[in-house]
């Protein structure tokens, strides 16, 4: 920019006296150049502080999708029952659902960077045990359960802590941006973490007690990384109330606050009613598609790049204006493109299908995210994030009902139902709600 203010007072000294205007320069406005495409899909990266904790954070994300699939690999080694696998499943999801509410209070009350620091350490240790129970092969089911609950506590003070974290090292301006790479971090980890895993479980040299240790130095390598960003501390005030009070007050700040109340229900509608198909998705490689496993490693592959794919476009227009408007668009795109997978019962249609739905919901759950991250105010951002962590944890839990429905009705009809009912929902509601339709 110095170069084209010098150019331009060089040109104004070279003008005849009759043509220069006094108040010219104050009248003339650089243009701002359009950043390029790929600046503004990584423009939060600028940031020192928010690029060492995204690239930081990327092990763990790795790390806890290789543990997905080498507990369910385990679980089904050990007891060759796949009950065994849902209760391993279970271990995790029953803290984050009960604990996730205190762990956003202590996220607003206490240091942020603390608390990522000591929940990484913890799951660290917990894959540590793991791995010490498989290679001394003393593991049994119950202890894989013991050290899931172990993992499911840590990670419901972790993830309100971390999304938190997140608001305090980037500008408001650059949130959605920095919310939406957050999600595609974990979206490229949901592609490629279980591969690496079952590549490295079929190595005779690592195996399974090898995939724990890596993971534990992956969770290792986190908490050092954590530990070389700013401690901001807390908010003021922010432990002037006792910790339950604290929980009440923000419960009732939400309900208090229209559009923060209208984004929540619109967090947990795909939740409950669009996210049970990757559970289901093996019913419909064997029973619908009959593809076997090859065609269930697709599905879930080109599933899990739609959703990379999502989240790299919300963090590319992350400037968009109109965005609840652009919310509920992707919303309805979800419902629609679940219920076209679910009833074309057709491998060709079924294939695309899945990298709408894969887009649609990452790039929705990553826009409803930044945008209660908007609009709450910094000192109830643990407690907000807290009860939007919470989806995660009811995602399981909707399993089972559908399930139920599937044995019923089959899988296309209860799945092709939901997708319909969902989009109904985020339509009607999110266009009739008179405060979230003028969310920006």
């Amino acid at each position: 920019m110095a170069v084209r203010h010098e150019s331009s007072a060089v040109a104004e000294l070279e003008r005849p006296p009759t043509v220069t205007a006094p108040d010219a320069s104050a009248q003339a406005v650089d243009p701002v150049e359009p950043m390029p495409w790929w600046q503004r899909t990584f423009d939060s990266l600028k940031e020192r502080d928010f690029r060492l904790l995204w690239f930081g954070m990327l092990p763990s994300t790795f790390a806890m999708q290789m543990g997905m699939v080498t507990n369910g690999y385990l679980a089904y080694e050990i007891t060759g029952s796949a009950a065994a696998v849902g209760f391993v499943t279970l271990g995790f999801g029953i803290p984050m659902l009960f604990l996730s509410l205190i762990g956003g209070v202590v996220a607003d009350r206490f240091s942020k960077r603390q608390i990522l620091m000591l929940t990484q350490s913890v799951v660290g240790i917990a894959a540590l045990i793991l791995a010490v129970l498989v290679l001394t092969d003393l593991i049994q089911i119950w202890h894989m359960t013991l050290v899931a609950f172990m993992m499911g506590t840590a990670f419901a003070f972790n993830m309100p802590a971390r999304q938190a974290f997140v608001a305090e090292l980037v500008g408001k301006e650059r949130l959605t941006n920095a919310i939406a790479l957050n999600n595609t971090g974990m979206n490229m980890a949901r592609v490629v973490g279980p591969a690496m895993a079952g590549a490295l479980i079929g190595i005779a040299f690592i195996g399974i007690g090898g995939v724990y240790l890596i993971m534990t130095v992956m969770y290792a390598i986190v908490a050092f990384t954590i530990s070389r960003l700013p401690d901001k501390g807390v908010q003021p005030g922010a432990n002037a109330q006792r910790g339950f009070d604290s929980l009440v007050d923000g419960l009732r700040y939400i309900r208090n606050n229209s559009v923060l109340s209208a984004l929540m229900l619109l967090a947990f509608a795909p939740t409950l009613l669009g996210m049970s198909y990757q559970a289901l998705m093996p019913v419909f490689a064997e029973d619908v598609f009959n593809v076997g496993p090859s065609g269930l490693g697709l599905l879930m592959t080109v599933n899990g790049v739609g959703a990379l794919v999502g989240s790299l476009a919300v963090a590319t227009f992350s400037g968009f204006r109109r965005r609840g408007l652009l919310q509920v668009g992707l919303g309805i795109m979800f419902g629609l493109s679940l219920s076209l997978f679910a009833f074309s019962q057709s491998l060709p249609i079924a294939v695309p299908a899945l990298v709408l739905i894969g887009a649609a919901s990452a790039a929705y759950m990553a826009l409803n995210m930044s945008l209660v991250m908007g609009y709450a105010e910094p000192k109830y951002h643990g407690r907000v994030m807290s009860i939007n962590m919470m989806t995660f944890s009811l995602m399981p839990l909707s399993v089972v009902p559908t399930g139920i429905l599937v044995d019923i009705f089959g899988a296309p009809v209860v799945i092709g139902c939901a997708g319909l009912l969902l989009a109904a929902i985020v339509a009607v509601y999110g266009t009739l709600h008179p405060s979230y339709r003028r969310v920006e």
